[in-house]
């Protein structure tokens, strides 16, 4: 090499940003650069060259990891890379060591060890993690604040999205176990859209969401009512024989009892029913012609037009103004969740929890979002909200029906378009909706 050329290389490897050492093939120093002389915590680079790297070791022997990466490269006659700690008298380091090969055509005449400190970066990923932890246990908390207030609320609730949380965690074990991992990525923020679906329901007023009866508290307006008119039939009766009054008024006066008894008897009986049939619907239909009789000698509607409303409800307890408030907490749920603020692996929460009421045909709501526009993680939610409505047996407005009829009406959605049968069929070979000690 020229004198110029080896003033041009040399210094160029000794401004270089990195260390760089060069050995010969037996390990004996060669070159250091002011960088990697520094980052070895030499005082100076010209105490280096002509030292061998086994002569080394015994003075700095708390960093054998890192004259054992070189090493290793010597010994193998390949490059070797790795991160490895070394010890300063100012602290810990972090160093990228790259040892490679020199040759001349085919002979190994040395190595190159090229050094970068990766500290600094590496401290920063600490702290990100760190951060990234306490995020974690952020939500977590929040997560644990909300399902408590919803608990305080409405314990059946809780129950159902702890229920939602443990069929959930099962499936996912078992997609595992079977080697599919398409949960697997995220499963934590996943798990999370389970706890927070029904976050919505924080502003539905409480008296829908433990509505048992289609007339709720104001079943005992109506008997009231029919008990005040009954007792001033009979009055009007007693006062009519006292008064010499004719027959028609008594039989009008028993006639008239009979119907309040009768519509006591078909209130009382629709009011707590599953479901309403036609001939019934008709009879509550002409109740809404039926006058009252009061202590003032007025008639008043037996049934004003709420209460006829909410028992003319063929299944359920909900009037239809009733339902679209409680559908609204889907809505409530993802503003509630968008509020938040939620990013990176968790940016999807509010997707999935404030979609777990559509429906793959558009029949769903709030957004009649369909197929194509909902993700897997929102599909199993939604199977697993359904299949828990369904079989729950704490809920103070119907009773519990059985896992077998339950998975019946799921594959009827399926065959009818609005859930994915795919991932229904894999919740039920999973297992996971049983529960503990069996089916």
């Amino acid at each position: 090499m020229e004198k110029n050329d080896e003033i041009l290389y040399g210094n160029l490897v000794e401004n270089i940003t990195d260390g760089v050492l060069v050995t010969d093939i037996d390990g004996t120093i060669r070159l250091v650069n002011h960088t990697a002389a520094e980052m070895l915590d030499v005082q100076s680079g010209e105490q280096l060259p002509g030292r061998t790297l086994m002569e080394l070791m015994p003075e700095k022997a708390e960093n054998d990891e890192f004259f054992q990466c070189i090493l290793e490269a010597i010994y193998s006659r390949k490059m070797n890379a790795k991160v490895v700690p070394y010890i300063r008298e100012d602290g810990i380091r972090r160093y990228r060591v790259v040892a490679s090969l020199l040759t001349s055509g085919e002979e190994r005449i040395g190595l190159i060890v090229l050094l970068s400190d990766l500290t600094t970066l590496i401290e920063l990923g600490e702290k990100n993690e760190a951060l990234n932890r306490k995020l974690t246990g952020f939500v977590d908390r929040f997560v644990q604040v909300m399902i408590g207030a919803v608990e305080d609320r409405t314990p059946y609730n809780a129950n159902h999205t702890k229920n939602m949380v443990r069929y959930a965690k099962a499936y996912l074990d078992w997609l595992k176990a079977q080697g599919r991992t398409e949960f697997e990525d995220h499963r934590i923020p996943f798990l999370a859209s389970v706890w927070l679906h029904d976050i919505g329901k924080l502003v539905v007023p409480r008296s829908l969401m433990d509505k048992a009866t289609r007339l709720g508290n104001r079943e005992k307006d109506v008997l009231h009512r029919i008990e005040v008119a009954s007792l001033c039939e009979k009055l009007r009766m007693v006062q009519g024989t006292a008064t010499g009054a004719d027959t028609a008024t008594a039989a009008a006066v028993t006639a008239n009892l009979r119907k309040l008894a009768d519509a006591q008897e078909l209130i009382l009986r629709v009011n707590r029913a599953g479901y309403v049939d036609e001939e019934d619907r008709k009879k509550l239909e002409a109740l809404g012609e039926v006058r009252c009789l009061t202590s003032d000698g007025s008639y008043i509607p037996l049934l004003d037009e709420y209460e006829l409303e909410a028992l003319l409800v063929r299944r359920g307890t909900l009037t239809a103004e009733e339902r679209g408030v409680m559908e609204s907490h889907v809505v409530h749920t993802r503003e509630m969740l968008e509020k938040m603020g939620f990013s990176d692996e968790y940016q999807d929460v509010c997707l999935w929890a404030g979609g777990h009421h559509e429906l793959l045909d558009g029949s769903g709501y709030p957004q009649h979002l369909t197929k194509a526009q909902i993700p897997r993680e929102t599909r199993l939610l939604t199977i697993i909200d359904i299949y828990d409505s369904l079989t729950a047996d704490d809920r103070p407005y119907k009773p519990a029906m059985s896992p077998q009829k339950a998975f019946g009406i799921l594959r009827q959605m399926c065959e009818g378009g609005k859930l994915d049968r795919e991932i229904l069929e894999d919740f039920y070979a999973s297992g996971a909706w049983k529960k503990a000690g069996g089916a």
